[in-house]
């Protein structure tokens, strides 16, 4: 299948692209920057925001296939409908879990409603957009489109990369560490290669026919097993202490977790790499590329702040055991 790609070059693209590659699909990726592929693509250097471009890189490849990795707004989402509607035969845009909010009811099956937008992090209510507008036209019968919502990413080349909360803590030799309402929280995660192959079926699968699929990993770790299966992949050990959830927040504290029974069903889906080894592949990258002194994490003013971690422990910690 030749397939254009809008956005390709950053964390998940290039893991779509290479699992594009790997299927024999002819890849053309839109963006600003080309990526480092395992394979030569054909590059069409423009902002994937540039409707004119996208509509001259469609008329140009003439692809059977459209990945859009950007899908934010409303008005980017239109210039894709414009562009590809009657050119391709399927086309898939990626949104995220986020559109749900942080407490919904659990798990979150595909008729959920999403977030008012005017309540939503601007970002999200970016993506709340341009499912919508993506959504209509596929009820209008424009575009035979798919949107996919994918559970929290994780992966080597992460920029932003939450497990950075715990690998640094092992790398500073912490010998513990506070999660907050016993580390009991369910936050649905998703390899970035396991989600890479998923998206490769969701345009191909011949039974891919409902409007938006869930994408996520099928095994589900609470906040405390994520914190010992770091702990384990680095060869460390570690006393983990419950505080309280008010007091205290890590990244991945809050439950929320798909229902991924239409991806079984309609994609074939299954993690095509186990959980516990996509952890080790993330946490060998970030050992070998530490993230810098600034990173950051919403929600968290002082990510590595020891001090007032072990304050919190003696004052209100108890010892989990397990």
């Amino acid at each position: 299948m030749r397939t254009l790609v809008i956005g390709g070059a950053r964390f998940l693209g290039p893991f779509v692209v290479d699992e594009l590659l790997r299927r024999g699909h002819e890849v053309a990726v839109l963006g600003r920057r080309a990526g480092e592929y395992a394979a030569p693509v054909v590059h069409y250097a423009a902002e994937a925001s540039d409707a004119a471009a996208l509509a001259r890189a469609v008329a140009d490849w003439r692809p059977e296939g459209l990945v859009d990795m950007v899908h934010s707004g409303a008005a980017h989402a239109e210039s894709v409908v414009a562009a590809a509607a009657g050119k391709v035969a399927r086309s898939v845009h990626l949104s995220c879990a986020s559109v749900y909010g942080l407490a919904p009811t659990c798990p979150v099956d595909e008729e959920a409603e999403t977030l008012d937008p005017a309540a939503a992090p601007p970002e999200v209510a970016a993506k709340i957009a341009a499912d919508r507008a993506v959504l209509a036209a596929v009820a209008r019968a424009d575009l035979p489109g798919i949107v996919l919502r994918l559970a929290h990413l994780y992966g080597p080349r992460d920029p932003c990369c939450a497990e950075w909360y715990f690998a640094r803590r092992v790398l500073d030799n912490r010998r513990r560490i506070a999660l907050p309402d016993r580390g009991l929280h369910i936050c649905h995660r998703g390899f970035v290669q396991n989600m890479a192959w998923g998206i490769a079926q969701a345009l191909t699968a011949r039974r891919a026919s409902a409007p938006v699929y869930h994408l996520g990993e099928e095994k589900l770790y609470t906040l405390a097993q994520l914190a010992r299966g770091v702990a384990r992949a680095l060869d460390h050990e570690w006393e983990l202490y419950s505080v309280p959830g008010h007091l205290w927040t890590t990244p991945y504290a809050h439950t929320s977790f798909l229902d991924l029974r239409l991806a079984r069903a309609h994609l074939r889906y299954r993690d095509r790499m186990i959980p516990r080894d996509g952890l080790e592949l993330t946490l060998a990258w970030l050992c070998q590329h530490p993230r810098p002194d600034d990173w950051s994490w919403p929600g968290l003013a002082h990510p590595f702040d020891y001090e007032a971690e072990d304050r919190l422990i003696a004052e209100h910690g108890a010892r989990l055991e397990g």
